[in-house]
């Protein structure tokens, strides 16, 4: 059965949203996935709002021209396409790599992404997958931040602790 005109508009504003809502996409070839395997995937991106979509290579590029990308994908993605929509891009790549990794042979791969309008290859995102994700990164921050001033504490209170600590003997002395 064929699309009519306005299910097709429709489909493009939708996928729109979607591509305008989302940090970071990952591309997949799903072909030799079963329906189960793409289910569980489904269901480990759901768990950070994220989702799993397949698309029509013309009309995801098409999405991606009225949105302002400058990229077109069509000859550089084959087979079918599968696109992870994640508002962590970290986080998408990670579970699309993981998945990946343990998916058959020839059955699940990793195509490449598409972050801040700059397409990425598979050894991009497969790197993207190996950072720490956004919550990691930021505490590791804020403990590079704080450490001086827990070190700094600490000295200062070497001192009176010291000064403390020769008052005692001085009166155990006594």
């Amino acid at each position: 059965m064929a699309l009519t005109k306005s299910r097709k508009k429709e489909m493009l504003q939708e996928l729109q949203s979607t591509i305008s809502d989302s940090q970071g996409m990952v591309f997949t070839d799903f072909q030799g996935s079963g329906v189960s395997a793409l289910q569980t995937l489904r269901t480990q991106l759901r768990v950070e709002n994220a989702r799993y979509k397949v698309v029509k290579k013309t009309l995801f590029n098409k999405a991606l021209q009225n949105l302002g990308f400058e990229v077109s994908l069509a000859e550089q993605l084959p087979g079918n396409l599968g696109v992870v929509f994640a508002g962590d891009p970290v986080f998408g790549a990670k579970v699309v790599n993981d998945f990946a990794k343990k998916a058959p042979k020839d059955t699940f791969t990793l195509l490449g992404g598409l972050l801040d309008g700059q397409y990425l290859v598979a050894e991009q995102v497969t790197t993207l997958a190996k950072l720490p994700t956004k919550e990691v990164l930021q505490a590791q921050v804020v403990g590079t931040l704080a450490a001086p001033m827990t070190q700094f504490l600490q000295v200062t209170s070497g001192v009176s602790r010291g000064l403390v600590t020769v008052i005692s003997a001085y009166r155990d002395a006594k």
